[in-house]
């Protein structure tokens, strides 16, 4: 985050186009959340789960939030699935599938 943040600000001193922080709270409420429970907290609690389950097992649940990210945008706000997002699924299920296969 902090390199895409000095990138940002490298574009903007090289395009001249000046730096305006919004001024509404809820901007700022939304963007402290994001920071302390999205990043802190959310980090903090996959390397805890991986700590207690190991990486293999928590690999797997990384791998089953972008389809649980698709059922959520589908049920709240009118996502329509196309072949390639059903195929994404699909096979990110046989990856598990593969992964957990006793040898």
């Amino acid at each position: 985050m902090g390199i895409g943040a000095l990138c940002l600000l490298a574009i903007l001193f090289a395009t001249g186009q000046p730096l305006v922080l919004p001024r509404g709270g809820i901007y700022w409420t939304a963007l402290v959340y994001l920071s302390v429970i999205g990043s802190i907290i959310g980090f903090t609690t996959y390397l805890m789960l991986v700590g207690r389950i190991g990486s293999a097992k928590a690999g797997y649940a990384t791998v089953r939030f972008p389809i649980v990210a698709l059922t959520l945008s589908t049920l709240f706000e009118g996502y329509e699935w196309t072949a390639l997002s059903i195929l994404g699924v699909i096979l990110a299920g046989l990856g598990n599938v593969v992964m957990f296969r006793r040898r």
